[in-house]
This record gives C-alpha cells, structure tokens and sequence, in this order.
C-alpha cells in the first residue's frame, strides 16, 4: 500500500485548490459592500469625529489586493450645518484586510483620497487652532490629542507620555489634493492646488512625515517635511522638526524644533535660496517690489522666533553676489511687514541693491521707467548698513556707515559717513508718497576735503578741473515720477568752494586776448596751457531744471574772474557773462601827504565777455573791453 499515502496527498491538494478556489468565485458574495460602506465611513467618522456621507455604493476589487472605493464622499464638522464641507473627494480607496471583513470587521492599511477640496472658511490666526480643532472633536485622534495635553498642562518642560495611548493612523495617500484657505493677516482666500503626496503616520506616538509635491501662486513645490514626536506637537508640546521645501523661486530648510501652541515658538537652523528674491516676496505675496529684479539671494542662519516674530542670528547672506554677517529681525503684525537689524558687508554695490527698490539712472530704459511707490506702503524698513568698499555707479566708496528706513509711505537712505572723492561725504535720499499716484523726492550731498577734479566729472564738467581740495553742498527737492524728468521740476541749491588747484586746457592769457579782439571762439582749442588758481567759489539756486548763479569766481594771482548768469541742468546750455578783474596800483601819494589821509579807492582794469554753448563746447564772445 505505498501507493496510497501520495495518491491521500494529491487528492488533499487537489480538494484544497477547489476549496481555495471556490472561496475566491464567492468571495464578492461573502463580502458584503453594504457593510464595508457602512464601517468605513464609521471608522472615518470614529477618527476624524466629523460627519461623513457617500451618495455612492462601494466598489471592492479583490487583486491584485482587497480594496474598497468610496465615491462622491464629504466630510463636514458636526457643528457646522451650512456652507461648504471641510472635505469633499471624488473617492477614497482603501486597502483592506481580507479575513477581518470575512468576519465582519473593516481594518485599513493604507487609503487613498482621490481629488479631494479642503475648505478652510475662518483665517487660521495661529498653528495652534489645528490642536484646537482636533482636541475638540469626537473621533479617536481627537482623544489621543485631549491626552497629550493632558500630560502637556500637567508638566509643559518635560510631558509624560507614558499613560498616553498610541493608535494606528496608517498611511493616507493625496492624489490632486486642493486646499483653500484665507490668509491671517488680510482674510484673502488663497489656494494650494494638484497636492500629492503620502502622508505617514504608523502610530500616533511615532513619527509622522509628509513627502508630496504642490503648486502655490503658480509654482510647483516639492515638500520632505517629519516632526519626530507629531502628536505632542499636536497637543502643544515641543517637537523636533525638519522641512524641507523646493520651487524656482525658493528653496528652504529648516532642521530644529517648533511649539505650535498659543505662545509658539520655533528655533534651530535655517538655510534660504533664491534666484531673484525680488520674485520671492512676489510669490510669497509678502510684498510688490516694482524696481529691477533683486538678483541670486543666500542665507543661512540660527532661527528662533513665533508666528509672528522671526529672529535670524548669526546670519551669512549673499545678494547680488555682496556677501554680509549680520543680524536681522522680521515681524510680521496684522498689517505691514517690519524688517530690522544690521549688516556688515565687505564690498557692496549699492545700485544694484537699491534697483530692486525702485528703477535708478543709468540707462536710458532705468531713466524712463516710472517710480513706483507702492513700495513704500508695503514694507517696513530699518537696516543699519556698513561696508568696508562701496560703489555707487561711478563713485567708489570706502568705509561706509548707512541706514536704509521705510515707514507710513517714506522711504529715506542715508549715508552717514564714508571715504570719497579723497575726502568724507555724507548723502541723504527720501522719497515720499503723496497719494494719488505723486511723489516727492529730495536729495542731499555734503562733501568735506573732497577733490574738485571728482565732483567735476560726477557733474559732467569733464577732468579739466585738478588738484583743488574744498567742500560742497547741493540740495535737490521736488516731484518725481521718472528720473529723465526729475531735474525739470527741482528746486535747491549747489554751493562748492575749493582752495588751490588748476583748469586744464586753458591758455587764460590767450582767452583775454581773443576776448578783446575775436568776435567768437571756442573754449575748446587744444593747448597744453593750464590757468593755476587759489581759491573757486560757486553758489547757485536752482529752479525747474536750471541753475542761476548767485557766486561764482575764480581768484588768482592776476586778478578775479567772476560769472554771471543761468546753466540748463537739462540741455547743459549756457548763458553767461563773464569779468576779469585786474586791480590796478595805485598811484603814488603826493608829496607831504599825512598818513592819515584817505586813500583812494582801489581801482581795476575789466575784462569782459559772453560765455554761450554748452557745457561740452562753450563758446566765447567780447562784450566790453578797458
């Protein structure tokens, strides 16, 4: 009978396989949906204790494993009877456990929610409303959250959360997910579409993480995000806490912990990049910058601070490739954004930063662009600035100690002292809003031992002038909308004295000659002869666009020689008298004359004459000559 005891085990097989076999043709009648309808949105109600509804019968598939769809489903807090839910979903799948619903139990491993709409309908002021929210609800998850803070308010410093129990949560997967949600500080509804991602949470005293992708204001995100102890944070205890966040725009890192209770707070390492961050506070539409796009932007620092306030310690930045140290503090109130604090840069090109503000001189698209002053509404500022080298377009600075301040529609940069033109200059600039689209502006310029050849080719007037060392002062105020137009209408005053030094060019000697005999001749004529002088005063007053001089003479041994007249700050046109006065000796005192007599007045020979053209190329014309 040896054959028998294989022939009893193929036959056990055989009977098995038909068993196994028919178990499966049967199993959608085993199965009943009307009860996987009915546990699954009770297990949905039991975690989350809202309100759950599908207008749809389930569908199960069974391979490649057993899972159930539910159609058309809503989820509404139990208090709120109007208005939209707080989810609706095309469906939710879930991965069920096979022999638990054979027995009449639903167990699933993980779910999947297909296009699902989350609406927020009150503006979240604060993290702490998601504790909140959760603690009051009816569901398991809301009792796990009522323990922990249980255990959070028994002992805030170092909660036990061994009487805490863990509940499974599982794994819950995003497909197209939407969130809309209105913002804290304005109520302006705002949305974060095609969310997808997984959500992974084994159990609620373990990790939860979240890994997924999304697009805001336009932009596709990727967010790696894990608080190591997810439900004391929940409960408003303290959690390790690391995210990680990448779009054009921006990418950012944060690996430290957060406390998203009432009093919230945050600290730990932070790392920033951005291609433009002009385009970053656009996107985040923390703020409108209209100026030239502020370029590549760095930062990395200790962060500490709450929702409302962030500290950056210890700060390394680059911005258009100036790197700094610093520190800088952001507070963000209901209302406008406040930034301050200080950095020190090493070299730092001023144009390029205070472009992204508004358009500056220096092309002639820059020179057209209208000033935008929206800026000024939507920021405030107060940075104190130093920078061991500056430039400022074409002047070099050194040593510079500044202040860049915005504050209820004003926006003033000072420099308060720096290294320039072989002197120390101080420079103000404001600007103004005045409403209805108008703005003023005013410009301050003070130099001490500065060198009259730099302030002469800052002011166009060429490198004729050499060598004289002296101070000046020029005052500028008036409308502004686009720099190519802003001369036109200001009004100030332009003072420069210098001591000794030399006009290039200039065969003086040949001038008063010609300027006694020829009826017009070019001050330009090529010569090696310079006209050496002690001391140059100007003083003018300027209005709409042209300077009226009120002082301005040259002294030199032979004599003075003294202008008259108005300059187009414009066109550079010119319209001048000119007078060189030559003191003549007097003649000797006749004889028997006291020391006490009055002595007669000094007398002068004048030469004078007419100074037209331009700045480039002015001309010169007799007028009277003695």
């Amino acid at each position: 009978m040896s054959w028998y005891r294989p022939r009893n085990l193929l036959l056990t097989i055989l009977m098995m396989a038909l068993v196994a076999g028919g178990v499966l043709v049967a199993l959608p009648y085993l199965v009943s949906t009307d009860l996987i309808r009915a546990r699954l949105i009770q297990e949905i109600s039991n975690w989350t204790g809202y309100t759950v509804e599908s207008r749809q019968s389930p569908q199960i598939s069974f391979f490649p494993v057993f899972s159930a769809s539910l159609g058309d489903v809503s989820i509404r807090n139990p208090w709120q009877s109007e208005g939209a839910p707080f989810m609706q979903a095309e469906r939710i799948e879930v991965d069920l456990s096979l022999l638990s619903a054979l027995v009449g139990n639903i167990e699933f491993t993980e779910t999947k929610i297909v296009r699902p709409r989350f609406v927020i309908d009150e503006p979240i002021k604060s993290l702490s409303q998601i504790g909140e929210s959760l603690a009051k609800s009816d569901g398991r998850i809301g009792d796990v959250v009522r323990e922990a803070r249980a255990a959070v308010e028994a002992n805030p410093g170092k909660p036990d959360m061994s009487a805490v129990s863990s509940q499974p949560f599982g794994r819950v997967r995003l497909e197209d997910a939407m969130v809309t949600f209105k913002r804290p500080i304005n109520g302006a509804e705002e949305q974060i579409s095609s969310i997808s991602g997984v959500f992974d949470w084994p159990q609620t005293s373990g990790v939860a993480s979240f890994r997924g992708t999304a697009i805001w204001h336009g932009e596709e995100t990727e967010v790696d995000s894990s608080a190591t102890r997810a439900l004391l944070l929940l409960a408003g205890g303290t959690s390790p806490l690391q995210m990680n966040l990448s779009s054009t725009p921006l990418t950012l890192s944060f690996n430290g912990s957060a406390d998203i209770s009432k009093d919230q707070f945050f600290e730990g390492t932070l790392s920033l990049t951005s291609p433009s961050l002009r385009r970053t506070l656009e996107w985040s539409r923390m703020a409108t910058i209209p100026g030239a796009p502020i370029g590549s932007f760095t930062l990395d620092a200790s962060v500490s601070g709450s929702a409302n306030r962030m500290k950056l310690d210890g700060l390394t930045a680059t911005l258009n490739d100036n790197p700094a140290k610093g520190v800088i503090e952001v507070v963000l109130d209901e209302g406008t954004p406040s930034v301050a604090g200080t950095l020190a840069f090493e070299t730092l090109d001023l144009h390029s930063v205070f472009s992204g503000f508004m358009p500056l001189p220096g092309g002639t698209t820059a020179a057209d662009a209208v000033i935008d002053t929206a800026f000024l509404n939507q920021l405030n500022l107060d940075l104190r600035v130093s920078a061991q080298n500056a430039s400022l377009g074409p002047v070099n600075l050194a040593k510079v100690a500044a202040t860049a301040q915005i504050r209820n529609g004003r926006a003033i940069f000072d420099i308060g002292e720096a290294s320039a033109f072989d002197g120390s200059v101080a420079a103000s600039f404001q600007l103004a809003d005045e409403g209805d689209g108008a703005a003023l502006g005013e410009l301050r310029l003070n130099g001490t031992d500065v060198n009259s050849a730099s302030i002469a080719s800052l002011l166009g007037l060429g490198n004729r002038f050499e060598l004289g060392k002296g101070t000046m002062s020029l005052v500028l105020k008036g409308p502004i909308s686009r720099w190519s137009t802003a001369l036109a209408s200001a009004k100030g005053t332009l003072s420069m004295r210098f001591g000794s030094g030399q006009i290039r060019s200039l065969d003086f000697n040949s001038l008063l000659s010609k300027a006694k005999t020829d009826r017009f001749f070019s001050l330009n004529e090529k010569t090696d002869a310079w006209l050496a002088f002690d001391r140059l005063e100007i003083k003018a007053n300027i209005m709409d666009g042209v300077a009226a001089l009120d002082t301005a003479q040259i002294q030199n041994k032979q004599g003075t020689l003294s202008f008259a007249g108005i300059v187009t700050l414009i066109g550079k046109s010119l319209a001048l008298t000119g007078d060189f006065a030559v003191p003549v000796a007097a003649p000797a005192p006749p004889e028997g004359t006291t020391a006490d007599a009055p002595k007669p007045e000094p007398t002068f020979n004048h030469t004078r004459f007419f100074i037209g053209g331009s700045w480039d190329n002015p001309f010169i014309s007799p007028i009277v000559s003695q």
